[in-house]
């Protein structure tokens, strides 16, 4: 038969897997002529579209030798949708159906306002295993995000706008799910959207103006690695994890010799690497259920609470030795973190 030239430039011994495709492509041809999901002169035209690539490709589902050397498992539509799983759809649920949703959502929303981020998560889940609706997608995108799974969070707020495309906090989760990967024109063109379909929502204008000022920045110079001992943190150079804090002059800081030797306390001190975690956990858990996201104007989280960190004994004792020495620069921190009174996002649908 004529079949596909043996010396076309495959990797070495994949022919056969290359007659293995071919079948399933045909047999997948085969199961949609046979199940009527194309009939008329549809199906016509696909048959004889099923006859040529069989015999150009020279493998043939009807050929007893070619089905039982080259059939796979599982069908090819079967191997397509664990890949890339279908898009969800808009139900049509029954009264009963709504409301167990609904109240998995809630629990799912509670538990978000614990903390409990994974369980929330299996909430969300299991409310849109129920009823596919965009509020239960986008709230455990939120979910994601707080576990830094972010390109979860980007999924789950595209399923969203699947469901309802005009849903202005799917694109605000999924700006913010962008700017935690880094993907900064991505996170314009989403934080664009959402401000185009709720023009008088500040919050989005200000996350949208972080991001155009973080493009404009460019790559920041002073991104190093995380210093040996310290947890991560998201955005701050070498510390992967804390938002960027624009008009930082981080050259300064990491020059400056007091915080050098700030830096080498948390290395070797567990009380402060236990105070420097509770403030990572600030930043990476604070807010409740989908506040937490909200960037301020500087990009920084709007949650955060500069003052509760330093209740913290050790961290409050390394910081008024660092003030004592360094008073301008702890000021610029201070108004760093310093958040506008009217600068809140509102949390997900109830």
């Amino acid at each position: 038969s004529s079949g596909i030239n043996a010396e076309w430039p495959l990797r070495p011994g994949s022919k056969d897997q290359q007659d293995r495709l071919s079948f399933a492509i045909l047999q997948h041809f085969d199961d949609l002529i046979s199940s009527k999901a194309v009939d008329g002169e549809a199906a016509e035209s696909m048959a004889v579209a099923a006859q040529c690539l069989t015999e150009a490709l020279g493998v043939d589902v009807k050929d007893p030798e070619h089905a039982s050397r080259l059939k796979v498992d599982q069908a090819l539509q079967d191997v397509f949708d664990g890949v890339f799983p279908p898009r969800p759809t808009k139900k049509a649920a029954t009264k009963d159906e709504e409301t167990k949703a609904n109240d998995l959502k809630d629990e799912g929303n509670e538990l978000m306002k614990q903390n409990k981020y994974e369980e929330a998560i299996e909430k969300y889940s299991e409310a849109i295993e129920v009823v596919p609706v965009a509020t239960y997608f986008c709230n455990r995108a939120a979910a994601y995000s707080k576990l830094a799974q972010h390109e979860s969070a980007v999924k789950d707020a595209e399923d969203a706008l699947v469901l309802d495309a005009g849903y202005s906090k799917a694109y605000a989760r999924m700006g913010f799910a962008y700017l935690n990967m880094n993907k900064l024109p991505e996170a314009e063109d989403a934080y664009s959207n959402a401000l185009r379909l709720d023009s008088g929502n500040q919050s989005y204008k200000d996350n949208l103006d972080a991001v155009k000022e973080k493009i404009s920045a460019g790559p920041n110079v002073m991104a190093q690695a995380p210093m040996g001992g310290m947890p991560a943190m998201p955005g701050m150079p070498g510390m992967p994890g804390m938002p960027n804090l624009a008009g930082m002059d981080f050259s300064q800081i990491l020059n400056n010799p007091a915080f050098m030797n700030m830096a080498q306390q948390f290395m070797t001190d567990p009380n402060m690497q236990q105070a420097f975690t509770s403030m990572a956990d600030q930043f990476m858990q604070g807010g409740g259920v989908g506040g937490g996201e909200t960037l301020g104007p500087n990009g920084v989280p709007e949650n955060i609470d500069i003052n509760a960190m330093l209740g913290n004994p050790a961290l409050r004792s390394m910081a008024e030795n660092f003030e004592a020495q360094n008073p301008q620069m702890m000021d610029q921190l201070r108004n760093q973190f310093r958040r506008p009174e009217d600068d809140t996002e509102p949390p997900p649908n109830p």
